[in-house]
């Protein structure tokens, strides 16, 4: 992974052609998304907004430009370097700035939270542009209409409706800041090693967020209609971001006492195969180490003599 970084710093050529080669893969294979994302983050924090932004115009016409003699819509580059590209390199233009990775997590909350008011300010009735939405790409599906499947999908898509556009968004965000941390890895491989380490276990989200957080969350739980509706997709955003502050106090917890990297490998196989409810009780956690700092305590606690690294 150091050569692949080491490649994309070579030039804007090298960073642009591996941005457009994972751009075009991630349309056969969405997760490239981050990977293209990451090049426009590694630039952007290593060289300074100019060049990160040089990268995003100079692969953003590259693949209009596939996309014109194919039969991709142009317009998806477009769409691509608005919801992919840009946020991750404003992101990655905050944290090379503030050196923080809680106040790139609360930045990139923030702009969520503002992409869900936004879409509530669009549509006056979001829920019901989704259940069209759903029930159309439904609707191109055989299902065998002597079975209950078209009255379970039915179902599944009134339940589904009133959260999906805090779903879409924190799926959006997820996707920026998994970008700008692969990023903040390499750019740690190549110049700082040991460093990304060092940050991601000490990542920590303040009180004031907490406090904000709370206080959105009372909203949803104590009025009714289109508020309580835009509130609790604004709190799908947050439990997302606060998912990630969740994996770094797991990684930090299990480095401070020293346990084996498998319970991480336990840990990520059991939230993403078996039991992904794991990752809202990880997401509460989180929200008390705002208020506690559990790792500040743990190493009060530990006792003299190093642990193993994870």
């Amino acid at each position: 992974m150091r050569a692949f970084a080491q490649y994309i710093m070579r030039g804007r050529m090298q960073a642009m052609l591996v941005a457009v080669v994972a751009t075009l893969l991630s349309l056969l294979v969405p997760p490239f998304n981050y990977l293209s994302g990451a090049v426009v983050a590694l630039v952007t924090l290593r060289r300074g907004w100019m060049d990160g932004l040089t990268i995003v115009i100079g692969a953003g016409v590259v693949v209009a430009l596939f996309a014109a003699v194919t039969s991709i819509n142009p317009l998806n580059a477009g769409l691509f370097a608005a919801g992919v590209w840009l946020p991750v390199w404003l992101l990655a233009l905050v944290l090379r700035q503030m050196v923080s990775l809680p106040v790139t997590l609360m930045i990139a909350a923030v702009l969520g939270i503002a992409g869900v008011g936004l879409t509530y300010l669009v549509l006056e009735a979001p829920a019901d542009t989704w259940r069209a939405t759903l029930e159309r790409v439904i609707g191109e599906i055989q299902l065998p209409q002597e079975s209950s499947a078209p009255e379970m999908m039915g179902q599944v898509i009134e339940q589904l409706v009133p959260h999906m556009t805090g779903m879409l968004v924190a799926a959006m965000v997820l996707g920026w800041l998994l970008s700008v941390l692969l990023a903040r890895w390499w750019q740690s491989l190549l110049y700082h090693p040991g460093g990304f380490r060092r940050e991601f276990h000490g990542l920590r989200l303040s009180r004031q967020f907490a406090l904000m957080c709370f206080a959105i969350l009372a909203v949803s739980l104590l009025t009714s209609g289109k508020l309580q509706e835009l509130a609790a997709n604004m709190m799908i955003v947050l439990v997302a971001v606060y998912l990630l502050h969740g994996l770094a106090l797991l990684h930090g917890v299990v480095a401070i006492k020293g346990l084996h990297s498998a319970w991480l490998a336990g840990f990520y196989i059991l939230g993403l195969f078996i039991l992904p409810q794991l990752a809202l009780l990880l997401a509460t956690a989180a929200f008390g180490d705002s208020w506690l700092d559990i790792r500040a305590r743990l190493n009060q606690n530990k006792p003299s003599g190093g642990g193993t690294e994870t």
